[in-house]
């Protein structure tokens, strides 16, 4: 389950970035910012899920903040037993598409291994030597010259010394920038999220782009132009070594000739790229509410606070060790005189029994295991700041906590004869039986 929420949270992410990635930035030249910002958008939309500021949002309450460094209070309540029916869910529907996307992701995974192989096979079989001051692999027929890593490889018998330094300049763009790791980058990513289309089409920027580079390089050399595109058209026909090598003819010729024509972009429109913030705010605001929606927090809910805050006469400073002082009123731990639910922990426990419900989708998966809420008893005897303790599931967590948020007036507490604030901790235990 969690790793069918991590894809979706990556691939939403990877389709929002393609979508301004067209709009804005794909018909400009500059090349670099685009290499910087395809880069940006892989390392983002998998890193994003795993950042989660809620903590940080909720260490900001001057209540929460307190009450987290409060260690564990003294006197805890017995726990009560929440019994529910275990149910088979039908998985298979969910285990065959797990199947379908690990044997997927499995074989594209082979395929980047076999053309590597392909790679190393071709390597072994090569001469190398220095060509215009620049060390190549000769390899006898090879049709298409190619780079990866830091290895040219080419035929030089099939070219005239003009066309050599074209290639030469054009592949050691590729080797001096490193354009392998974003293209081997990008064919995993493929791998990974092989379902979306959205991240095909961002490997087929992402080289394009690397292209881009490679021929402005040469074009800056001196070479040219239309001497170069020509070059291009006549090898455009040649199959290339491996897909994930930067070859000197690639597909999509057409967009790179005339990306070569194109206009600079002015460079006023460089701000544009700063519009990937934004994004980067919005996608992190996302996660957070939806960690909010599926994971308990020890803040419990913050619109809440504004309700559930302490409004009593300030206690007597006397204090024990482990109790708190917020705001000048005490929380103890323990006092003279402990609260008490009406009828005492028979009725308590009782009460619990019939209020707490086993949810259905945690009975439905087999989740089973202890929940520990902890609460304070004001000294009206109403139920204050209930949150979890000790998280066991997020459907199991939320019903132990609606149903003590329900909970009728307990008999206050009271420490030298005055009602007080008087922290529990209640232990609920689900547990499944054979239906």
């Amino acid at each position: 389950m969690e790793l069918i929420v991590y894809l979706l949270k990556v691939n939403t992410a990877l389709a929002l970035f393609y979508g301004i990635y067209r709009l804005l930035f794909r018909q400009d030249t500059f090349f670099q910012w685009k290499r910087v910002a395809l880069l940006t958008i892989i390392f983002i939309s998998f890193l994003y899920p795993f950042i989660d500021l809620t903590r940080q949002l909720i260490a900001n309450r001057e209540l929460e903040s307190m009450l987290a460094t409060v260690r564990i209070p003294i006197y805890n309540l017995p726990e009560v037993v929440i019994t529910g029916n275990a149910t088979v869910p039908d998985t298979f529907l969910p285990q065959v598409i797990g199947i379908i996307y690990i044997l997927v992701f499995a074989g594209l995974l082979i395929r980047i291994g076999f053309q590597i192989g392909t790679i190393v096979y071709k390597l072994r079989h090569t001469t190398k030597k220095r060509l215009f001051e620049q060390t190549v692999y000769e390899s006898s027929g090879l049709e298409t010259p190619f780079s990866f890593l830091h290895w040219i490889v080419l035929d030089s018998s099939r070219y005239s010394e003009a066309e050599l330094q074209e290639i030469l300049l054009h592949e050691t763009a590729h080797v001096e920038q490193r354009h392998s790791i974003d293209t081997l980058l990008a064919e995993l990513v493929c791998a990974f999220c092989w379902f979306n289309p959205f991240s095909w089409l961002l490997k087929t920027e992402i080289r394009l782009n690397l292209e881009f580079l490679a021929d402005r390089s040469v074009l800056s050399s001196g070479c040219g132009a239309e001497h170069y595109q020509f070059h291009l058209l006549r090898l455009s026909y040649h199959k290339a070594a491996a897909k994930i090598t930067n070859n000197f003819n690639v597909s999509l010729l057409k967009k790179r000739i005339f990306m070569m024509n194109k206009k600079q972009t002015s460079h006023r429109s460089i701000w544009k790229y700063a519009l990937i913030l934004p994004v980067v705010a919005l996608l992190l605001f996302y996660n957070c509410t939806f960690q909010s929606k599926t994971k308990p927090d020890n803040a419990t809910n913050v619109d809440q606070q504004k309700t559930d805050t302490i409004t009593a006469q300030p206690a007597d400073t006397a204090t024990v060790q482990d109790d708190l002082v917020v705001n000048n009123f005490t929380i103890y731990n323990h006092v003279d005189v402990m609260p008490q639910f009406p009828g005492g922990e028979g009725a308590l426990l009782k009460w619990l029994k019939d209020n707490v419900n086993y949810p259905t989708v945690a009975a439905e998966h087999g989740v089973q295991g202890r929940v520990v809420v902890r609460f304070i008893v004001s000294p009206d005897g109403s139920v204050k700041n209930v949150e979890i303790q000790k998280s066991l599931d997020p459907a199991c967590d939320k019903e132990a906590m609606r149903a003590i948020k329900t909970m009728p007036n307990w008999i206050p507490g009271k420490q030298n004869g005055k009602a007080v604030y008087v922290y529990y901790s209640l232990p609920v235990v689900y547990k499944l039986q054979a239906s």
